[in-house]
């Protein structure tokens, strides 16, 4: 997806007046999630730019009550994790729950060929992938029985 610089998120539109269909489109498939994985890089020790700015795009109430797993990564040892706490801060902000895992990935640049394959000597990466796909899952279907049965808090 290929976001503008933000100008006006989505509910800063007056009543009557029409936002972009682009953006009610790709808010429509926000609302219908169950979930999310945010994947960021570390710039800076913080979360890019670009990624807050697609988030702002839209209401915190499109993401309210939905888990959003977090991957990312840095070309460092440390794996993006300080990025990956200001994303679970801000996502926490849009009113997403953040499962306790985080899929970091030091060195990228040395822990996946080309074609996004771990190398084979980051056997960890695999199973990191399943336990935050379990996670999230899990999360994902409690949250959901959840607002079906009370609604949102």
């Amino acid at each position: 997806m290929d976001f503008p610089l933000l100008k006006k998120p989505l509910h800063f539109h007056a009543p009557g007046e029409t936002p972009p269909e682009w953006l009610v489109k790709y808010n429509s498939l926000i609302e219908e999630a169950d979930g999310f994985v945010a994947v960021s890089g570390e710039y800076n020790r913080c979360i890019p730019p670009a990624l807050a700015n697609m988030l702002d795009h839209f209401p915190p109430k499109s993401y309210r009550c939905k888990p959003c797993s977090i991957v990312c990564y840095s070309a460092g040892p440390g794996g993006g994790s300080t990025a990956g706490m200001q994303l679970r801060y801000f996502l926490g902000e849009l009113g997403m729950v953040t499962p306790g895992f985080m899929f970091t990935n030091p060195v990228v640049h040395q822990a996946y060929a080309e074609d996004g394959t771990p190398d084979p000597s980051n056997d960890s990466a695999v199973s990191k992938a399943n336990r935050l796909i379990s996670e999230l899952e899990w999360y994902a279907e409690a949250l959901k029985a959840q607002t079906q049965k009370c609604g949102l808090p």
